[in-house]
């Protein structure tokens, strides 16, 4: 059983911030240093401060971008710029945005409330994709020092029926509280609901379902290691509360759900490995030499994850990759019957081509990148680099890996459009 709870989040005030989009962000980890700037220069109150601040060469253990973060969030709630509501809220979360392939309006909807945190070995919480180390440090650095979740982990969970969605729907007939248009034109409005009895009718809908994390795996695993942190803290973290964290929730049936791929980039690759890439492909794949990319990329994201065609950008070259033979997927796994996650795309290309041939390390040689473009200004920057172009994995695929208990490679999927950060946020040591 799951539990999920409205709670007093703390948000913006409208009467000291009239431009909403002057003080949010992207989530931190699709913000590029560029990117970064420029939310400073927005607002001295952007969310940016708070989720991904400047680090100077002065640094050290008591001053840094956490201890920043927390002045700031302290400062901006003593100037009433952040104000905490009054009374238990599920924040209707609404999006409406261009589908990139399609070109037409979709519209997502959910909700944010406080999930109460679970292990996954109780099977009703399930992660999809494998974490990294790193980023899950630096946000439990953060989540230490300011006790406050900013970006909602991103949940799914089934309901065929849409009875969550037209409870939702109710709190659409009014004004929004909060409106973004971000940098690809996506809306984002919020609305509150606060009344008790539609409240609890959500809590009954949800407390016998599934929940499949989508996105925000490493803020998950952080909020589970920071209950434990202040459990072990015990008088010293009187006051925080840490047994829930933030979290946004969206029917898995619904038709804005959008999952894209995320392609890849493999850096420092040597000389060796590179003059024998193409021979070593062909061992396992028909490789054909393509004129344009537009016509590399059409091919591509167009199959299905299990016809294992990949697109590959080397030496200033398109080329499609087919596998030549089903059964390396099961080779290559290492086992008598393959997974359903050894059956994805993206396991093959990270197991056989990433692992095996180009012998590259996941964590500090592969960068991950949702737009082809990007990929190809990556590796056309230094000799020693390849990109990597790939079909998305779909729901079904997801879910069924997951209730295996099952993990994909990181940075398996891209689900579009990200949720947008400081729009709710989850203050943990008032009450």
């Amino acid at each position: 059983m799951i539990k999920v709870k409205g709670f007093k989040g703390v948000l913006y005030n409208k009467d000291k911030i009239k431009d909403f989009g002057l003080v949010t962000a992207p989530p931190y980890d699709v913000i590029s240093p560029k990117q970064r700037d420029g939310l400073y220069k927005k607002s001295d109150y952007n969310v940016i401060r708070l989720i991904l601040g400047k680090m100077y060469k002065s640094d050290n253990k008591k001053s840094n971008r956490y201890s920043r973060a927390a002045g700031c969030i302290e400062k901006w709630m003593a100037k009433d710029v952040l104000i905490r509501d009054n009374q238990p809220t599920f924040y209707v979360y609404l999006q409406e945005f261009t589908e990139p392939q399609t070109k037409k309006r979709v519209k997502r909807l959910g909700f944010i409330g406080h999930f109460v945190l679970q292990e996954f070995k109780n099977k009703n919480i399930y992660p999809h994709e494998w974490t990294l180390s790193k980023p899950k440090a630096d946000r439990f650095e953060l989540i230490k020092a300011t006790s406050s979740n900013y970006s909602p982990v991103f949940s799914l969970f089934s309901d065929k029926n849409n009875k969550v969605d037209n409870i939702l729907k109710k709190a659409l007939k009014g004004k929004a509280d909060i409106e973004v248009k971000d940098s690809d034109n996506a809306m984002h409005a919020v609305y509150r609901i606060s009344d008790k009895k539609l409240i609890s009718s959500i809590q009954k809908t949800l407390e016998n379902k599934k929940l499949f994390i989508a996105d925000g795996h490493h803020r998950y695993e952080t909020a589970l290691n920071y209950k434990k942190h202040i459990k072990q803290m015990g008088k010293k973290a009187e006051g925080i509360s840490a047994q829930a964290t933030l979290m946004y929730f969206t029917n898995l049936n619904g038709k804005g759900l959008k999952i894209y791929p995320i392609h890849r980039s493999v850096r420092n690759i040597s000389k060796d490995v590179l003059k024998s890439l193409i021979v070593n492909l062909e061992k396992y794949f028909n490789v054909e030499l393509i004129s344009a990319k537009k016509t590399m990329l059409k091919e591509v994201l167009s199959a299905k994850t299990g016809n294992y065609i990949f697109g590959m950008y080397f030496a200033n070259k398109f080329y499609i990759l087919k596998l030549k033979d089903k059964k390396t997927v099961v080779q290559v796994a290492a086992k008598k019957k393959a997974t359903n996650v050894d059956k994805l795309n993206v396991s093959l290309l990270h197991n056989l081509i990433i692992n095996k041939i180009l012998k590259a390390d996941f964590e500090d040689d592969v960068y991950y990148l949702k737009n082809p473009d990007t990929v190809i200004k990556d590796v056309d920057l230094k000799k020693n680099r390849v990109g990597f172009f790939l079909a998305a994995i779909t729901a079904d695929e997801i879910v069924k890996a997951a209730l295996n208990s099952e993990r994909l490679p990181r940075k398996s999927t891209y689900f579009y459009p990200k949720l947008y950060s400081g729009l709710v946020i989850n203050k943990m040591n008032r009450p």
